[in-house]
């Protein structure tokens, strides 16, 4: 299994060279989050109230993907450290003991999802769509929250399959589920009329079934791995009462107590962090759902993740980015990373002015293919949710480079600095605009424009203060 050396060759080839693979899957992520909307609008037939339905449950299933991403990047790190030291015994106690903590608590947050469903939707004023738009929320959301342990192991299994160096069996794999999953919620929706269920249902069998097949493939491949009896250090902090232990003992254990406490430290950060964000998104949702226009929220919300595409490709490329930036300041070539930051910020420009352009001459279209009936009001307002955000595509992507580059230098407090600026400039502004200004629900898609210019401004002042300079030299 390979592992990629960022230190060397041109910077940005390296760069997109490490950023594409990852940019793919991400793209085949969010067509798989879209495709119940998509399926919805296209195949139900009340004049967009499945579509509705399904936009108004959107953000409550995004803070559970954000809690299993964010096991998956806690495991992940610990596995491929151990992994990089070669003891490959300990790499299997390792992966069993990832297994165990996110079964544990995937089982934890079905309870949760299940108690919390109704709620939630209550709290983000679902019920003033009406009656039968927020009826089908719940039934929505009752029949997803059954699959999160699917969605929680396969999210872990794909990140411990890139800590081993294996990056081509979980695209593969979302590939072949988001195919599925499409293919199946057709079936159910327009063959067997099952309706929103039909759409929840759909994505139960194909999470399963992917999970199920990438642990099949995972523990075989585990099995693989080389045999090894001699002692191995692998770099990692034991707690006092494993290092007690005798190493063999360690090592052909199922679940390590220490490797656990790792992995929940490197976790934790990532999950406040991510579901942070998730619920920040919960809040702008009830005020949208608060103004009682299932048209509202079906139009918010595809325009929403057809904007959260070009987002999510900024976000990937921060990702190199962070992991360009911390090879290179752990080789100590500081120039050579901030010469990838500048090729990083040149190729992310040209994208978004692609995209903006895109945006702005199809939106409707784009919004367009979330509805059959051609819902002119669902359009309109999709697309002028679209045609006030992407002229500052430019902006939020210097924002996002940025972000990745002091993330990758160390310098966490700037970097989560600038997205709480972001997060918190958007929710808030999103409820003075509409309730103190009385601007309408256009009111809160002006909230992002000015969250990203000042988040913007924060994370190059951070760059510009040098703070990532120190933390980086700390390192060396």
């Amino acid at each position: 299994m390979a592992t990629k050396d960022m230190s060397v060759g041109k910077p940005l080839k390296v760069l997109y060279a490490f950023a594409v693979p990852m940019i793919v899957s991400v793209l085949f992520q969010q067509f798989y989050n879209i495709a119940d909307s998509l399926i919805a609008g296209n195949f139900i037939s009340d004049n967009g109230g499945a579509l509705a339905a399904v936009n108004a449950a959107y953000p409550v299933t995004v803070v559970f993907i954000a809690i299993g991403n964010g096991f998956g990047v806690g495991g992940g790190v610990v596995i491929s450290r151990i992994f990089g030291s070669k003891n490959y015994k300990r790499v299997k106690t390792a992966v069993l003991t990832a297994l165990i903590n996110i079964a544990v608590f995937s089982a934890i947050f079905t309870v949760i999802g299940i108690l919390t469903n109704k709620p939630l939707l209550s709290l983000m004023n679902s019920e003033e769509l009406g009656e039968s738009v927020y009826a089908q929320s719940v039934d929505y959301l009752d029949i997803y929250v059954y699959g999160l342990s699917f969605l929680f192991i396969y999210n872990v299994v794909s990140s411990i399959f890139q800590a081993l160096g294996n990056s081509k069996t979980p695209l593969f794999l979302l590939i072949f589920s988001t195919l599925f999953n499409v293919a199946i919620d057709i079936i159910f929706v327009k063959f067997l009329d099952l309706g929103v269920k039909g759409l929840a249902w759909g994505t139960f069998v194909a999470q399963g079934i992917a999970c199920v097949l990438s642990l099949a493939v995972l523990l075989i491949n585990l099995n693989k791995l080389p045999k090894q009896d001699e002692d191995v250090k692998d770099g990692m902090t034991d707690d006092t009462c494993e290092k007690n232990k005798p190493r063999k003992a360690l090592e052909n254990s199922v679940f390590s107590i220490s490797t656990w406490t790792s992995i929940m430290l490197l976790s934790m950060p990532s999950i406040l962090q991510n579901s942070t964000v998730s619920i920040g998104q919960l809040f702008v949702q009830s005020l949208v759902n608060s103004f009682g226009n299932p048209n509202l929220v079906a139009g918010y919300g595809s325009a929403f993740k057809i904007n959260y595409i070009i987002i999510s490709v900024f976000l990937t490329i921060s990702n190199a980015m962070a992991t360009f930036t911390s090879q290179n300041i752990g080789a100590q070539k500081l120039e050579r990373a901030k010469e990838g930051l500048k090729g990083g910020i040149i190729s992310m420009i040209a994208i978004a002015l692609f995209s903006t352009a895109l945006y702005l001459i199809f939106a409707k279209n784009l919004v367009a293919a979330f509805t059959s009936e051609n819902n002119p009001e669902i359009i309109d307002i999709g697309a002028k949710f679209l045609y006030i955000l992407s002229p500052f595509y430019v902006v939020v992507c210097i924002k996002i480079i940025f972000d990745g580059f002091i993330r990758g230098a160390g310098d966490m407090a700037g970097f989560t600095t600038s997205t709480m600026t972001d997060l918190i400039l958007r929710v808030g502004l999103s409820y003075i605009f509409v309730k103190a200004f009385n601007t309408g629900h256009e009111g809160i898609w002006w909230s992002w424009p000015v969250g990203w210019i000042v988040g913007a401004i924060v994370a190059v002042i951070f760059y510009l203060s040098k703070r990532w300079l120190k933390t980086a030299k700390k390192s060396l």
